[in-house]
């Protein structure tokens, strides 16, 4: 005699998305080039670093530096080695980001960290290097030239 057993796997709609869940949202928004979706997760009080570069310390800033840092975006690709949340709403990520547009190809190592609350992201610091920054944009430098000349 063949029993059969049954499993249902319910699940709470009504249940608040992890922080970690809200940051994959959130870059994948931005992958999208998506920016309303990824300014939507953004808290009034937002307070992002992209160390060394620009800080915002409000969604208004937030949303204007982000719109001018990717004014020009094709692509924008994350690829992560890590992304894990370290409790209390924080979520680490040790990132590349592949950034294409205006003639620029750049290929950044980031590491980050996001905070979370209520399901919107609170603060966002990223921190890259200098150096490797300046030699991508200098490596695209003829592209930027070559393009700026054309419009």
């Amino acid at each position: 005699m063949t029993t059969q057993t049954t499993s249902t796997h319910t699940t709470d709609s009504t249940a608040s998305p992890t922080a970690l869940e809200v940051v994959k949202s959130f870059i994948s928004a931005l992958e999208r080039l998506d920016y309303d979706a990824a300014i939507a997760l953004a808290a009034d009080d937002i307070r992002w670093v992209n160390y060394p570069l620009t800080t915002a310390r409000n969604k208004r800033q937030f949303e204007k530096a982000l719109r001018g840092m990717f004014k020009q975006a094709e692509r924008f690709e994350v690829q992560y080695a890590d992304i894990h949340e370290r409790g209390n709403g924080v979520v680490y990520t040790d990132r590349v980001d592949i950034f294409e547009g205006g003639g620029l190809s750049m290929t950044l190592p980031v590491q980050g960290e996001l905070r979370v609350d209520d399901g919107l992201v609170v603060e966002w610091v990223d921190r890259f290097s200098w150096p490797k920054l300046i030699a991508e944009i200098g490596s695209s430098l003829p592209a930027i030239v070559k393009r700026t000349l054309r419009r």
